[in-house]
């Protein structure tokens, strides 16, 4: 089936770059669940202070993603 007037190419260039956008935002915006895409790259997220790190090459750093939201374990649950 063809669509008139459709581009295919650039549909998937921009499925591709959204899909892209989403993996890798902050969970805040409703992408990145579990803050997976992250976690996958070694990204630290919305830390405040990893200067120490930026030199250290080809060594895991060794603290988990933050979010610009904190990370769910630090928010009291209610109860």
């Amino acid at each position: 089936m063809r669509l008139e007037g459709a581009n295919g190419h650039a549909f998937f260039e921009l499925l591709l770059q959204n899909t892209q956008e989403g993996f890798f935002a902050d969970p805040v915006y409703g992408g990145n669940r579990d803050m997976a895409g992250w976690k996958m790259i070694g990204f630290p997220g919305a830390r405040y202070d990893y200067r120490d790190w930026v030199e250290r090459h080809n060594e895991r750093y060794p603290l988990p993603p933050v979010s610009i939201g904190g990370r769910p374990d630090w928010v009291r649950k209610s109860g």
